[in-house]
Protein backbone atom coordinates (compact mmCIF):
# COMPACT_ATOMS: atom_id res chain seq x y z
CA UNK A 1 0.00 0.00 0.00
CA UNK A 2 1.52 3.78 -1.06
CA UNK A 3 1.91 6.32 1.73
CA UNK A 4 -0.03 8.79 -1.05
CA UNK A 5 -3.12 6.72 -0.11
CA UNK A 6 -5.44 8.37 2.01
CA UNK A 7 -7.82 5.22 2.94
CA UNK A 8 -6.31 2.69 5.02
CA UNK A 9 -7.29 -1.11 5.42
CA UNK A 10 -8.77 -1.67 9.38
CA UNK A 11 -8.81 -4.99 10.24
CA UNK A 12 -8.64 -4.58 14.20
CA UNK A 13 -8.71 -2.26 16.69
CA UNK A 14 -4.64 -1.90 16.84
CA UNK A 15 -4.55 -1.10 13.21
CA UNK A 16 -7.33 1.64 13.85
CA UNK A 17 -5.53 3.28 16.62
CA UNK A 18 -1.83 2.65 13.97
CA UNK A 19 -4.19 5.01 11.68
CA UNK A 20 -4.95 7.89 13.40
CA UNK A 21 -1.40 8.09 14.92
CA UNK A 22 -0.60 8.50 11.40
CA UNK A 23 -3.30 11.25 10.66
CA UNK A 24 -2.35 13.16 14.23
CA UNK A 25 0.94 13.14 12.63
CA UNK A 26 -0.06 14.42 9.17
CA UNK A 27 -2.45 17.06 10.74
CA UNK A 28 0.77 18.40 12.91
CA UNK A 29 2.64 18.46 9.52
CA UNK A 30 -0.07 20.14 7.64
CA UNK A 31 0.10 22.94 10.69
CA UNK A 32 3.62 23.66 10.22
CA UNK A 33 4.02 23.91 6.53
CA UNK A 34 0.46 26.25 7.04
CA UNK A 35 2.84 28.33 9.29
CA UNK A 36 5.55 28.24 7.14
CA UNK A 37 3.70 28.85 4.09
CA UNK A 38 0.98 30.63 4.65
CA UNK A 39 -0.47 31.73 7.96
CA UNK A 40 2.67 33.80 9.17
CA UNK A 41 5.62 33.39 7.73
CA UNK A 42 5.01 32.82 3.69
CA UNK A 43 8.42 31.49 2.45
CA UNK A 44 7.32 31.01 -0.60
CA UNK A 45 6.99 34.93 -0.79
CA UNK A 46 10.56 35.18 -0.04
CA UNK A 47 12.72 36.61 -2.28
CA UNK A 48 15.53 34.61 -1.53
CA UNK A 49 16.40 32.52 -4.90
CA UNK A 50 19.23 30.27 -3.66
CA UNK A 51 18.28 26.42 -2.30
CA UNK A 52 20.97 27.05 0.39
CA UNK A 53 19.00 30.53 1.66
CA UNK A 54 15.25 29.24 1.69
CA UNK A 55 16.94 26.15 3.61
CA UNK A 56 18.97 28.27 6.24
CA UNK A 57 15.54 30.50 6.46
CA UNK A 58 13.71 27.50 6.90
CA UNK A 59 15.18 26.24 9.45
CA UNK A 60 15.38 29.22 11.37
CA UNK A 61 11.35 29.37 10.92
CA UNK A 62 11.36 26.12 12.45
CA UNK A 63 12.95 26.68 15.25
CA UNK A 64 10.21 29.34 16.16
CA UNK A 65 7.92 26.61 14.72
CA UNK A 66 9.13 23.88 17.65
CA UNK A 67 8.54 26.32 20.32
CA UNK A 68 5.02 27.26 19.19
CA UNK A 69 4.52 23.79 18.85
CA UNK A 70 5.89 22.86 22.37
CA UNK A 71 3.24 25.67 23.92
CA UNK A 72 0.33 24.34 21.95
CA UNK A 73 1.12 20.58 23.19
CA UNK A 74 1.43 21.86 27.05
CA UNK A 75 -1.53 24.26 26.74
CA UNK A 76 -3.49 21.48 25.16
CA UNK A 77 -2.36 18.67 27.59
CA UNK A 78 -4.90 18.31 30.46
CA UNK A 79 -2.90 16.58 32.88
CA UNK A 80 -0.16 17.88 35.25
CA UNK A 81 1.88 21.15 34.84
CA UNK A 82 4.56 21.22 32.74
CA UNK A 83 7.48 23.41 34.75
CA UNK A 84 8.47 26.30 32.68
CA UNK A 85 12.31 26.08 32.87
CA UNK A 86 15.21 26.91 30.16
CA UNK A 87 14.85 23.45 29.32
CA UNK A 88 11.52 23.79 27.82
CA UNK A 89 10.42 26.93 25.75
CA UNK A 90 12.19 29.72 27.63
CA UNK A 91 15.30 30.55 28.95
CA UNK A 92 15.90 31.87 32.54
CA UNK A 93 15.83 35.60 32.12
CA UNK A 94 12.67 35.55 29.59
CA UNK A 95 10.79 33.54 32.04
CA UNK A 96 11.65 36.45 34.53
CA UNK A 97 10.32 39.07 32.22
CA UNK A 98 6.94 36.91 31.20
CA UNK A 99 6.05 36.87 34.95
CA UNK A 100 6.66 40.45 35.08
CA UNK A 101 3.78 40.92 31.93
CA UNK A 102 2.39 38.05 33.98
CA UNK A 103 1.12 40.92 36.59
CA UNK A 104 0.67 43.20 34.16
CA UNK A 105 -1.79 41.22 32.03
CA UNK A 106 -4.25 39.97 35.51
CA UNK A 107 -7.92 41.31 34.56
CA UNK A 108 -10.06 42.90 37.69
CA UNK A 109 -12.30 39.82 37.70
CA UNK A 110 -11.01 35.87 37.66
CA UNK A 111 -11.93 35.27 34.55
CA UNK A 112 -9.84 37.83 33.42
CA UNK A 113 -6.78 36.34 35.32
CA UNK A 114 -4.10 33.47 34.10
CA UNK A 115 -6.04 30.77 36.03
CA UNK A 116 -2.30 28.97 35.63
CA UNK A 117 0.44 29.32 37.90
CA UNK A 118 3.38 31.43 35.61
CA UNK A 119 5.87 28.66 36.77
CA UNK A 120 4.48 26.11 34.32
CA UNK A 121 4.25 26.39 30.71
CA UNK A 122 0.78 26.65 30.71
CA UNK A 123 0.66 30.03 32.66
CA UNK A 124 3.30 31.64 29.95
CA UNK A 125 1.50 30.28 27.15
CA UNK A 126 -1.26 31.70 28.64
CA UNK A 127 0.59 35.42 28.87
CA UNK A 128 2.29 34.75 24.81
CA UNK A 129 -1.39 34.06 23.53
CA UNK A 130 -2.50 37.41 24.96
CA UNK A 131 0.02 39.63 24.19
CA UNK A 132 -0.81 37.91 20.38
CA UNK A 133 -4.21 38.89 20.87
CA UNK A 134 -5.97 36.22 22.69
CA UNK A 135 -8.99 37.42 25.02
CA UNK A 136 -7.86 35.19 27.54
CA UNK A 137 -11.60 33.52 28.80
CA UNK A 138 -11.61 29.59 29.65
CA UNK A 139 -14.61 29.77 27.75
CA UNK A 140 -13.56 31.15 24.50
CA UNK A 141 -11.16 29.17 21.34
CA UNK A 142 -7.99 28.11 22.80
CA UNK A 143 -4.89 30.01 21.23
CA UNK A 144 -3.72 28.70 17.85
CA UNK A 145 -0.32 28.59 16.17
CA UNK A 146 -0.96 32.06 14.60
CA UNK A 147 -2.00 33.77 17.88
CA UNK A 148 1.12 32.34 19.45
CA UNK A 149 3.85 33.53 16.76
CA UNK A 150 1.82 36.77 17.08
CA UNK A 151 2.43 36.71 20.78
CA UNK A 152 6.17 35.63 20.80
CA UNK A 153 6.77 38.03 17.68
CA UNK A 154 5.41 41.29 20.77
CA UNK A 155 6.82 39.23 23.34
CA UNK A 156 10.50 39.42 22.14
CA UNK A 157 10.19 43.19 21.49
CA UNK A 158 9.35 43.69 25.31
CA UNK A 159 12.24 41.23 26.22
CA UNK A 160 14.71 43.30 24.33
CA UNK A 161 13.44 46.46 26.48
CA UNK A 162 13.76 44.35 29.73
CA UNK A 163 17.22 43.62 28.90
CA UNK A 164 17.92 46.63 27.95
CA UNK A 165 16.59 48.09 30.70
CA UNK A 166 18.72 45.72 32.89
CA UNK A 167 22.10 46.22 31.16
CA UNK A 168 21.67 50.34 31.46
CA UNK A 169 18.93 50.47 33.78
CA UNK A 170 19.48 52.40 37.48
CA UNK A 171 18.25 49.83 39.85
Amino acid sequence: MSCATSTWAVKDFAAAQQVINWYTCRWMIEEVFKVLKKECYNIEGSELEQGWAIRKLSIMILDTIIKVFQMLIAYNTEEGDHPISSNTAFEEEEIKCLKIIDKKMQGKTAKQSNPYSINNLKGAVWVIARIGGWKGYLSQRKPGATTLINGLRKFYNYYEGYALEKDVGTR
